[in-house]
């Protein structure tokens, strides 16, 4: 079915903007969350809608803030607040959850992510987890908490250069630059998100991808990464709730995949419920790669599993 706005105000006054994609309702199995990664939004998973929908799937894709339709005066393109903007993300991620289910009293919801969106729905998962029915991490990542403090100290720096609002062309070139450097033979600087030249071009044409965020996105983001990621965070899972991790073996911001197979043992000692795939030749966005019907396929099967 067509795609449809939705328009949600949060609890702080703050328009998020909700991309839906209903299925036919005499064929509903459930509800797909989808959380999008930085620099994107939602309107990109349209391909991931149609198949979700011919399984029976409705799928919500709500635009983070500083993202997408999501853009405010306090909010501008980037930024996701100037405090507590992590907790504004979670508090977003439980609205779109509550507006899901009173739409679809009935049916069980998973929620899913990409890239930074894997973070914001782990991070929510583990606050709202016993209102899940399973767990998507696509194009994840993990690193032991020394790691983001370590990564804490040049962000915390640019953010007193640059000031809360701006962007740091010293933090997108430890992130950004130093992921496209690691494509050889790379004709963009953003190759590293897909093997496939048309996709790379149409993200590269989008006004809303390929922008830098705030200094205080990075911090937000690098602060609550050393928490979640904690096996303290983590335990907060439901040990019940089933995970899926999805991820490329090609992608930079993963270090070629090893960051998402870290979080598999992670997971996997904590005997989490889980099922991984890893694609040799995927990238950044597998969903948009040579691989996307595998990787879409695998989500089929999965949701199948999960919630027969």
């Amino acid at each position: 079915m067509s795609e449809q706005m939705i328009y949600h105000t949060t609890d702080d006054n703050h328009v998020i903007a909700i991309h839906y994609w209903p299925c036919k309702a005499q064929a509903s199995k459930g509800t797909v969350i989808w959380l999008h990664g930085m620099s994107e939004h939602g309107a990109r998973y349209q391909n991931l809608a149609s198949i979700l929908n011919a399984a029976g799937w409705h799928l919500y894709c709500p635009d983070h803030r500083g993202h997408g339709a999501s853009i405010s005066d306090t909010c501008p393109a980037g930024h996701i607040g100037d405090q507590h903007g992590w907790q504004h993300l979670m508090n977003d991620v439980a609205s779109v959850i509550h507006l899901a289910k009173e739409k679809h009293p009935q049916l069980p919801v998973v929620l899913g992510g990409h890239s930074m969106g894997s973070f914001v729905a782990l991070g929510a998962a583990e606050q709202l987890g016993d209102t899940l029915a399973g767990l998507v991490l696509c194009a994840s990542d993990y690193h032991p908490g020394a790691y983001y403090r370590l990564m804490g100290l040049p962000v915390r720096f640019e953010r007193m250069r640059q000031g809360k609002r701006n962007p740091s062309p010293v933090i997108r070139k430890l992130t950004f630059g130093t992921w496209a450097t690691r494509i050889p033979e790379a004709t963009t600087e953003f190759d590293w998100l897909s093997g496939n030249p048309e996709e790379v071009k149409r993200y590269i044409d989008d006004p809303l991808c390929g922008f830098d965020c705030s200094t205080e996105t990075w911090m937000q983001l690098v602060t609550a990464m050393r928490r979640i990621q904690s096996i303290a965070g983590l335990s907060e899972l439901p040990e019940t709730l089933p995970v899926l991790l999805l991820g490329g073996e090609q992608d930079p911001m993963s270090d070629n995949g090893k960051g998402m197979m870290a979080l598999e043992k992670v997971l996997h000692a904590m005997k989490q419920p889980l099922q991984t795939h890893f694609w040799p030749e995927g990238r950044h966005e597998i969903l948009n790669d040579h691989c996307r019907a595998e990787v879409e396929q695998a989500i089929i099967d999965w949701l199948a599993e999960c919630t027969e």
